[in-house]
């Protein structure tokens, strides 16, 4: 099972209003993307334990196939959230 298999993406309205997002027309694409967030230790041991944690901010082309779409090469580096510490739930908001 994959993404485009849910019925969220296959029943989403494209910018026309009408025709369903999922199905392109000739010479058009419509691409559609993951976004993720994932913390780390920036010094890679545990000494600095949950002192130190920096964020990075990822972006997946779903359009891709299953196999090919977290290859390093495909993956988008967006943003990086500076440490020491990881922010507020709310905070979060202002990176994106």
């Amino acid at each position: 099972r994959d993404i485009w298999d849910a019925p969220a993406l296959r029943n989403f309205i494209g910018p026309d209003g009408r025709t369903a997002f999922s199905s392109q027309p000739t010479g058009s694409i419509h691409l559609v993307f993951g976004l993720f967030i994932d913390w780390f230790n920036p010094f890679g041991n545990k000494k600095a334990g949950k002192s130190h944690s920096i964020g990075a901010i990822y972006l997946v082309c779903l359009n891709f196939p299953p196999h090919l779409r977290y290859r390093p090469e495909n993956i988008y580096l967006a943003g990086i959230i500076p440490g020491p510490r990881e922010p507020e739930l709310h905070e979060i908001n202002h990176y994106l």
